[in-house]
């Protein structure tokens, strides 16, 4: 399998979230086996940019060095040296956008994952990855990490719209699942536009719209590498749901641990424009 992730980048923001994330991503590295380099960035952005820098002149040393020390001293603390060494850097940025200058940062150094928490009864906003999601810059994948997550990684789920994104999210999720001796399985969302309700047997429709995934399935299959061909795949009908509560659903009646979703669909389109069921997940 291409393209192994051995670049992390974790975004922290100050908060309890932070020793979350820095768990977490000494997990999944552990997990994964293939992580080399990992960064830690927080973004420093104020409100008000003209009285921050009066405060700032007060400080005995530049905010960005108070910044790094901190959060060097919380890494060392899940990051020893030890028989699976991964090498770290942290960087404290300046930019008006933070998704913008994780974007950057992401960018620069080839990262092949990018780690952010998603906050459920902790303070914040939380939107800082649906923005980079958004930016035509951002080329790389983003795990989102809620609060309660558990280490935990035995069974994953793969949303598949039998595009060239889901193939990109099938062997992603088969790097995850190799580290982690995990089962992979595949969804197929079918729905059926409300405005033809009144007009199609549902039923009969359904029928035939699952014979026709499950003949796409079987083309899809042809173009993927050996070791992805056996993967098997539900078919469910969204009953008037979106695609993203639909895959939600499944995946918490399941028990599901992890869901890779590409951010691009049939279309093409990219996750910048409205609608996007990756999006709608986060």
């Amino acid at each position: 399998m291409k393209s192994k992730i051995n670049k992390i980048l974790v975004c922290l923001d100050l908060t309890q979230m932070d020793q979350v994330l820095m768990r977490y991503a000494r997990h999944f590295c552990e997990l994964l086996g293939t992580v080399e380099q990992a960064w830690f960035v927080h973004n420093i952005k104020f409100e008000y940019p003209e009285e921050a820098e009066s405060l700032m002149a007060e400080l005995e040393r530049p905010l960005p060095d108070l910044i790094s020390e901190e959060i060097n001293e919380r890494v060392q603390l899940h990051f020893q040296p030890d028989s699976h060494d991964i090498t770290w850097e942290v960087l404290a940025t300046d930019n008006a956008s933070t998704a913008q200058a994780l974007t950057n940062v992401a960018n620069k150094n080839d990262i092949g994952l990018v780690i952010c928490g998603k906050k459920i009864s902790y303070q914040g906003s939380g939107q800082v990855a649906e923005k980079m999601l958004r930016l035509p810059a951002f080329r790389g994948n983003l795990l989102m990490v809620p609060e309660t997550a558990p280490h935990r990684m035995e069974r994953l789920l793969v949303p598949n719209d039998f595009s060239a994104s889901s193939t990109k999210a099938l062997k992603i999720a088969h790097q995850i699942a190799s580290g982690a001796d995990a089962r992979i399985t595949c969804q197929h969302v079918y729905t059926i536009p409300m405005h033809y309700f009144p007009y199609i047997p549902v039923e009969g429709f359904r029928e035939s719209m699952e014979e026709q995934a499950k003949k796409d399935l079987k083309k899809f299959r042809e173009a993927l590498p050996e070791e992805l061909k056996e993967i098997s795949c539900e078919f469910t009908y969204s009953k008037g749901r979106t695609v993203a509560q639909t895959v939600y659903d499944f995946a918490v009646n399941n028990n599901k641990d992890l869901i890779v979703i590409g951010s691009k669909g049939r279309s093409g389109m990219p996750a910048v424009l409205l609608g996007s069921t990756a999006i709608q997940l986060l």
